[in-house]
């Protein structure tokens, strides 16, 4: 059931749910903003999520009658709906009770692929744009827009996979969709690996290194970003580039990327004396089977001197 009466509804402002300074505007042709968020709700558009969380999952649906797609396509009411009154074109809002880190070296990896997923699916069922990054909405305390309020403001992700049957299909391991959040997984992914070595010139460089570090970070991620058939905000790209310098910047120096050396070179030796102990095994219960020296060592790759040194014989 969704009503008229958002005004009456202050728990939707709280302010740990929105961006203290969030991008908005009156015009998108004329750019975005940076508000204090009551000077931001004046405005027709609005960002609503704060940096690197997602705490509302909207999905933009550019077809007459949208404010009933989530009706057919079987899915629970929206939190809200803002519909334009001329096209009937609207935003489907969706509020999580649990927000989700969604980049940034501290996201969890499993919630931030389940939610993909489900907003995967979602966006599938409502036959919503792909190309909607989600960054701006519009305002639902606009009178520019008919908005419609759900009878919750927050789902559990749990509440809504239960209405997307096979949704372990939807939910992305090692390559997401490139659509919606699976972009900012690509992104964060990939920048954050080519960080890792990328960053070993840096060293040392001090306030100036950090500068030229942070624009390589997101002159990476912008490059990767605009691979995408529908690329994501620069905005949103920023956040992402900025969070993987932050970390790497921090975190990587010299000595911890010679002491990730050394244990990798380690745990390859251990691999390596383990392989050879069990050759060397196999060689001996081979040769106890009467198998001769010259064949063992075809078997096992060897010369047969070694075969000798590991059987005594």
């Amino acid at each position: 059931m969704l009503t008229q009466t958002l005004h009456e509804q202050p728990d939707l402002f709280a302010t740990d749910r929105w961006p203290r300074r969030p991008y908005c505007s009156d015009d998108l042709q004329f750019g975005l903003k940076i508000r204090s968020l009551s000077q931001a709700l004046t405005k027709s558009y609005i960002q609503v999520n704060p940096p690197r969380l997602r705490v509302w999952s909207m999905f933009d649906i550019d077809r007459a009658g949208a404010a009933v797609a989530w009706e057919d396509a079987d899915l629970p009411p929206p939190s809200w709906i803002t519909q334009n009154r001329e096209n009937g074109h609207a935003h489907l809002v969706y509020g999580l009770s649990v927000p989700v880190l969604v980049d940034g070296l501290g996201a969890r990896d499993a919630p931030l692929r389940y939610l993909s997923g489900i907003e995967s699916m979602m966006r599938a069922k409502l036959r919503a744009d792909e190309g909607f990054s989600g960054l701006i909405t519009k305002n639902p305390l606009h009178p520019l827009w008919r908005t419609l309020r759900g009878p919750t403001m927050g789902y559990e992700l749990g509440e809504l996979a239960q209405w997307l049957p096979g949704l372990e299909k939807h939910i992305v391991r090692r390559n997401p969709e490139e659509n919606g959040l699976g972009r900012n997984l690509t992104v964060f992914d990939e920048t954050r690996a080519w960080a890792y070595r990328a960053i070993r010139p840096y060293w040392g460089t001090g306030l100036q290194g950090w500068n030229c570090w942070l624009a390589a970070c997101n002159g990476y991620a912008l490059g990767r970003n605009g691979e995408f058939p529908s690329p994501m905000d620069p905005l949103e790209v920023w956040h992402i580039a900025k969070s993987v310098a932050k970390w790497t910047w921090r975190n990587t120096t010299f000595q911890s990327f010679s002491a990730y050396q050394a244990a990798q070179g380690a745990k390859g030796g251990r691999a390596k004396a383990k392989a050879y102990e069990d050759r060397a095994a196999s060689a001996r219960v081979m040769r106890a089977s009467g198998l001769t020296q010259a064949a063992i060592a075809a078997e096992l790759g060897v010369t047969e001197r070694t075969i000798r040194n590991w059987t005594g014989k």
